[in-house]
């Protein structure tokens, strides 16, 4: 009788191994599409180079980049350097929050992934 006792002690501390090994390989998945969407939003990434008018991609900042030059020719508070203009870089506040959060968001799943993937 114990050794029956034994033996489904062991297969219920297998079943826990596996579902550990299986929370951790879902943790990293997840990790991975974090990491992923984050980097999509930075100035490089898919979404973020739409953005950057100095990014071949970069279509809608580009077009920007164009009202931009208007406004520079005019001068004032659009033009890129302006009050106005110097906000939507990526060191500006409304294009650094954008940058900042996606970095942030990147790094939030290469955590995920572990610490091997950070060091990388």
């Amino acid at each position: 009788m114990q050794s029956s006792s034994m033996t489904v002690l062991r297969m219920s501390k297998q079943v826990q191994l596996s579902q550990l090994r299986s929370m951790a390989t879902i943790k990293e998945k997840v990790g991975e599409v974090i990491e992923k969407a984050g980097k999509a939003f930075t100035d490089t990434g898919k979404v973020g180079k739409k953005f950057n008018p100095d990014h071949p991609d970069g279509t809608a900042g580009k077009e920007a980049h164009k009202q931009g030059k208007a406004a520079d020719k005019q001068g004032g508070a659009l033009k890129k350097d302006g009050a106005v203009g110097k906000e939507f870089t990526k060191e500006g506040a409304v294009g650094g929050t954008a940058q900042k959060a996606a970095e942030k968001t990147e790094g939030v799943g290469k955590k995920m992934q572990g610490e091997e993937k950070t060091k990388k």
